[in-house]
């Protein structure tokens, strides 16, 4: 799992420990901490699993 990866998990997980699961954030985490495809895709195509360019 990378670094990245384990980074979304944790948001996710502290999303549904508060309660926060009907965010478009909170999709997004738990795809991304998922290993799927970003639902939110940025502008950088090369990073299809990846908001960040620099990865």
């Amino acid at each position: 799992m990378s670094i990245e990866i384990r980074n979304w998990d944790v948001v996710a997980k502290a999303m549904e420990a508060q309660g926060a699961t009907s965010s478009q954030m909170y999709i997004r985490a738990k795809a991304l901490a998922q290993g799927k495809l970003d639902p939110m895709p940025t502008s950088f195509p090369e990073a299809p699993y990846s908001i960040s360019a620099n990865s």
